[in-house]
This record gives C-alpha cells, structure tokens and sequence, in this order.
C-alpha cells in the first residue's frame, strides 16, 4: 500500500500558503532577490505557485523551489532590460 504524505492530498490553497511560506523564508534573506518591493516579491511568488499547482505538482518542497528559481529568473531578466 502506497503511503500518501499530508502536503500530496492539501487543497490548492492551503498547498500554496505552505509552499509560500516555506520560499518566503528563502527570498526575505535572499540578497539577489531582498532588495525588490515586497508586494512585487509577493504577487510574482503566489503567481509561481498556483502555475506549477495548475500544472500539477503537489510537493511544496518543490513548489517552492521552481518559485524561487522563477522569481530569480524573472527579476534577471526585468534587470538586463
């Protein structure tokens, strides 16, 4: 029998809550990513979220890992431009 952990059966909301939660830690004390507005950090970190649960993932040990790599990779590329 296949052993289903608490984060793979978490309704989208609260699986984001947590996944933000656990990437906000992160990105606060980042110095790449620190120095942005919060509401900006924020609104572009949810918006990560809820695609990648869209998409279907439901660890949000990895939910918030590919946020963070999106969010790193979205504020490189507004300041190249």
């Amino acid at each position: 029998m296949t052993q289903i952990s608490s984060e793979q059966v978490q309704a989208p909301e609260v699986l984001v809550s947590t996944a933000f939660d656990k990437a906000w830690r992160f990105v606060e004390k980042d110095p790449l990513l620190a120095h942005n507005h919060k509401a900006v950090l924020h609104s572009r970190l949810r918006a990560s979220l809820e695609c990648s649960i869209r998409n279907g993932e439901r660890n949000a040990l990895h939910l918030a890992n590919e946020a963070i790599r999106n969010l790193r990779a979205q504020l490189a590329f507004s300041t190249k431009q």
